[in-house]
């Protein structure tokens, strides 16, 4: 599949319109602090960030003085990426520290230089968009070849055990944000699907709904994988990488069947 190629489970993310309301939907800094903080321990000093998005974490990472090199498929995401880039560099508090600008690729994985980070990033619950074993066998090993010997992987994955499915439902989501062009837009999600996988683990589709300032209603789903702790265990020593740490949440508490978050810190041998 090429870049200009969407998959349908994620056709949203190259709908202009629903990449417009994506950062005000998924506004929690929470991560990108996690990973910042982490960047700075690790004392890396460039970062390829694999399925970037929009650049909001790509830019808070340059604007530290690292070196940032990010990837998406999604041609409208990499746009946002560059214009807010440009946009940060015209700001004069900003623009000192953006040197150099983070480097956006509109593609995969593959195209990420080999041995040019130390640190390689897959926030956002980016992981759980890899739904095949091939296609997350891949991006591992682009991963280890795109990092320095000795540098490191973080990424995160919802925890299987503690999903609260119960809560995917209009009520519990609905809610109603300012539209970054004026007006307001709400927004709320169900589950349209669940097909259960012992072996890889179960695909979760949601559907979301999003009603526009202009009572335009836009239908998108999602689908995600979640797999257990073995089979990304196992997928990982695979790939090459030694264990580091496993947190079950932002705040790096020990990881047990209900934390929320299962956040990986692994190694390339050095």
């Amino acid at each position: 599949m090429s870049a200009d190629e969407v998959d349908p489970a994620f056709a949203w993310v190259s709908d202009p319109e629903l990449v417009a309301i994506y950062d005000v939907e998924n506004s929690g800094g929470w991560d990108h602090e996690f990973y910042l903080e982490l960047a700075e321990e690790l004392g890396a000093e460039q970062v390829v960030d694999i399925g970037c998005g929009t650049g909001v974490f790509g830019i808070l990472l340059a604007g530290q003085g690292i070196s940032v090199t990010g990837v998406d498929p999604s041609a409208a995401m990499i746009d946002v990426a560059r214009a807010r880039t440009a946009a940060a560099a015209d700001a004069t508090d900003f623009a000192a520290r953006l040197s150099p600008p983070p480097h956006w690729i509109h593609g995969f994985a593959d195209q990420l230089p080999a041995q040019s980070a130390d640190l390689a990033v897959m926030e956002g619950h980016v992981a759980q968009y890899f739904l095949s074993r091939a296609d997350w066998e891949a991006v591992l090993g682009e991963a280890f070849r795109a990092l320095k010997p000795g540098g490191h992987l973080a990424f995160e994955v919802r925890n299987p055990t503690a999903l609260e499915l119960d809560a995917w439902d209009p009520e519990s989501t609905r809610e109603t944000h300012p539209h970054p062009a004026g007006g307001e837009f709400t927004s709320w999600m169900e589950i349209a699907e669940i097909t259960e996988d012992r072996a890889e683990g179960a695909l979760i589709t949601a559907r979301a709904h999003n009603i526009l300032p202009d009572s335009r209603v836009i239908i998108a789903e999602e689908t995600l994988r979640y797999r257990p702790l073995n089979v990304l265990r196992q997928t990982l020593s695979a790939a090459g990488f030694l264990p580091v740490q496993i947190w079950g949440d932002w705040d790096r508490e020990e990881l047990t069947e209900d934390s929320p978050e299962m956040i990986f810190l692994v190694q390339k041998p050095a």
